[in-house]
């Protein structure tokens, strides 16, 4: 009876980690942004859950915890990447923490799948299974059964945007095609009950696969395509490398002369060159827009050798695009793909840029380390996932979403935990003591977090007021809520915007240089400048126009802001000439806006003709 009992409650403590790869699913409509917002509180809820389980879980089964190379990685990356730029330029507290219990959920899933054997099946099970529900979601989405998270997009799944989602479905596809694989042999022999795990896997495989190919085309994402077929190659080529019957083939391919080698390369590499170039060309200004922005953070990276800070990325890249821009070096091309980012999309960039050069270094012998593992010790499945991820993330933001950290850490928990050795009682005293640390600084740090549930809960309610144009009264809310959504750009700029409208001008543009820190957003500027337009400080203001108009320069909304300056300052000649910029300059989605805007200051300037 005790091995049956050990076997229930092993099964009952895998629910809480359950609980954490179910924060992909989670919304909470009562939050302020609460399709982001909703996973976070989710996010501690289930860390909180799982800390106590891991204790549980050891303290059953016993085997022993040591400390790997990844292991020893990671933890010098996470504090040398928080230290080291906080010391020049600070951080954004909540992604301090948010790393912190991330770095804590690599360890719990480290311990816990080395205590029971199932533990490792049904959490990849549930993972491929995470990937299923996406893709029937999105379909549903699609055929108009179920609202899509976005107005301007019909495809999101359960995030904000359709390219998170497509990244996360393309994670997701690897993991399946190789049980797919090597499931199938079980499924050509007789039926046998003993199998009947395999029998479910396998189906669920199939049919993650199925709704992934379905849906992948339909979001138009290209990084989550490249990454889904690396995933998928890695997982087929070690497969197969493996398997017997391809012994006579690999030797084959080993003793091609270079001749036959090149030939039956050749059409491959023209069916990819095309494959790319097409690629590119299905959506070329949004290409052209991520090549300018990783040409602008490679010189960040080489200004900020030490890091700017985690969170501070955008506030600094704005300058520095606002500078490249001033110094007349962007093309026609690229001033009209500019934007005003908040991700690197590389996020090797980012973290670069962010954490500093000596941190980005550990974490790439971390990743090596990680897929080096995963391979010789044959998790294949992990292993063609953490490489969706990894290519995914070459093109996208996939670390600055929480469902595709929790993804992370744990494949790569999966590739470095090995090896089921009972622990000694010396074994015992330090895994108890590490556990408990681990148990503490996680309540520490949620409790941190508790504060927030009901900021952003207030937060929703106070954006009905200041909707309905009641300034006074959203401005006294926000600035109780303010310690708790200081790192909310949206916040920042609705409370400024408040103070503004009560004429409160220098408390607004405090607000707006704590948000121009976090965020290149080209209004900030604006808001800011207008603060300074009516307390009549005009050089000031005309400064935060033009950092405005150069940060994007496709935008016209900053120059017709100047305009109105000199014509308040009386400056006739500047007046008329914002109004042939206006005239000459197309902007990139042109509008009745953009007309009013043109009239406007072209009669602006026609008066001062007349006089």
């Amino acid at each position: 009876m005790k091995p049956l009992w050990n076997h229930l409650i092993n099964i009952l403590l895998i629910v809480p980690f359950i609980m954490v790869l179910s924060t992909v699913f989670v919304i909470n409509r009562e939050l302020a942004n609460g399709v982001v917002s909703g996973k976070y509180f989710w996010f501690y809820l289930s860390i909180l859950a799982v800390s106590v389980t891991v204790l549980l879980s050891w303290g059953i089964n016993r085997k022993k915890i040591s400390l790997s190379l990844p292991d020893l990685f990671i933890i010098l990356f996470c504090i040398s990447g928080v230290v080291i730029p906080h010391y020049h330029h600070g951080a954004v507290t909540h992604k301090v923490v948010l790393l912190l219990l991330v770095l804590i959920l690599y360890f719990y899933f480290r311990i816990f799948l080395l205590q029971y054997k199932w533990n490792r099946v049904v959490l990849l099970a549930f993972f491929i299974g995470t990937g299923l529900v996406e893709s029937i979601w999105g379909l549903s989405q699609i055929y108009g059964f179920t609202a899509s998270q976005h107005t301007l997009f019909k495809t999101t799944g359960s995030f904000f945007n359709p390219g998170p989602y497509a990244g996360y479905v393309a994670l997701t596809l690897p993991p399946a095609f190789y049980y797919l694989l090597s499931d199938y042999r079980v499924l050509k022999g007789s039926f046998r009950c003993r199998f009947l795990p395999y029998y479910i896997r396998w189906g669920l495989s199939a049919l993650s696969c199925t709704g992934a190919l379905l849906i992948l085309p339909s979001t138009l994402s290209r990084a989550s395509w490249f990454a889904a077929l690396a995933g998928c190659a890695v997982v087929g080529v070690c497969y197969l490398w493996g398997r017997t019957e391809f012994s006579r083939h690999k030797q084959n391919l080993l003793t091609y002369s270079k001749k036959r080698l090149f030939t039956r390369a050749l059409p491959v590499l023209v069916l990819g060159v095309a494959t790319v170039a097409g690629v590119y060309y299905l959506k070329k200004d949004s290409a052209d827009g991520r090549a300018l922005i990783w040409k602008i953070s490679a010189g960040v990276i080489k200004e900020y050798p030490l890091g700017v800070g985690i969170g501070h990325f955008p506030g600094v890249y704005g300058d520095k695009q606002a500078e490249y821009f001033l110094l007349k070096q962007g093309s026609p091309q690229q001033q009209l793909v500019a934007g005003n980012p908040e991700y690197a999309f590389n996020e090797y960039m980012q973290i670069c840029i962010e954490f500093g050069i000596l941190p980005f270094l550990l974490f790439l012998l971390f990743i090596g380390s990680v897929l080096y593992r995963g391979i010789r010790h044959k998790r294949y499945a992990a292993t063609g996932a953490l490489v969706s991820l990894l290519v995914f993330a070459a093109m996208s933001y996939p670390f600055s979403i929480l469902p595709f950290l929790i993804a992370g850490v744990f494949l790569a928990a999966l590739c470095t935990s090995f090896g089921k050795t009972p622990a000694t009682g010396r074994d015992l005293l330090k895994g108890g003591i590490a556990l408990f640390l681990l148990l503490l600084i996680t309540q520490v740090a949620i409790y941190n977090r508790l504060p927030q549930y009901d900021a952003y809960k207030k937060w929703k309610k106070v954006k009905v007021l200041y909707s309905a144009g009641l300034h006074k009264e959203a401005a006294r809310e926000y600035e109780e809520l303010y310690p708790c959504l200081e790192h909310e750009i949206s916040f920042l700029f609705e409370y400024a915007q408040a103070l503004s409208k009560l004429e409160e001008y220098s408390r607004s543009n405090e607000v707006l240089e704590s948000a121009v820190k976090i965020s290149c957003d080209p209004m900030l500027y604006n808001v800011m400048g207008k603060n300074r337009q009516a307390l009549k400080k005009y050089e000031e203001a005309e400064q935060s126009f033009l950092k405005a108009s150069l940060i994007v320069p496709n935008r016209l909304y900053p120059y017709y802001l100047l305009a109105r300056l000199y014509d308040e300052t009386e400056d006739a000649a500047k007046v008329c000439e914002m109004a042939e910029i206006l005239h000459f300059k197309e902007p990139k989605v042109p509008s009745e806006a953009v007309y009013e805007m043109r009239r406007e200051v072209r009669s602006m300037c026609e008066k001062y003709k007349n006089k």
